[in-house]
């Protein structure tokens, strides 16, 4: 799945992670609807994605793995088009409030998805 955000950005404008979290909440949020919906309602389709994306969040805002008596932390990483992180990794930890409400989309964003193409092999 894709996203293509449709809103003009000033030319000198330094996207960071912040900008591109609440995004992603919604990224997934619209992948994961598809396989909730075949089952059940839209709207109780949706009420469980929020759940789930709601408990991802919490997840990277709050996760922790100890290995070899240091302890190492999630984050939602974001990287440009040469691989290069944006800034801002290490202080998203309130993911889970950015993401919020992640089929509530302003159209002034332009926000479109692009579903993936399958190949049958």
């Amino acid at each position: 799945m894709k996203m293509h955000v449709g809103t003009a950005l000033p030319a000198d404008y330094q996207v960071s992670h912040e900008d591109l979290a609440e995004s992603a909440a919604t990224l997934i949020a619209h992948a994961l609807l598809p396989l909730f919906a075949e089952n059940m309602s839209e709207e109780l389709a949706k009420a469980n994605v929020e759940g789930i994306v709601t408990e991802l969040a919490y997840l990277f805002d709050e996760g922790e793995i100890t290995l070899g008596g240091k302890t190492y932390r999630p984050r939602l990483a974001f990287v440009d088009d040469a691989g290069n992180v944006l800034p801002g990794v290490a202080e998203l930890t309130h993911l889970h409030q950015l993401a919020e409400d992640p089929f509530e989309i302003a159209p002034e964003a332009g926000i479109t998805f692009e579903a993936p193409e399958f190949v049958d092999e």
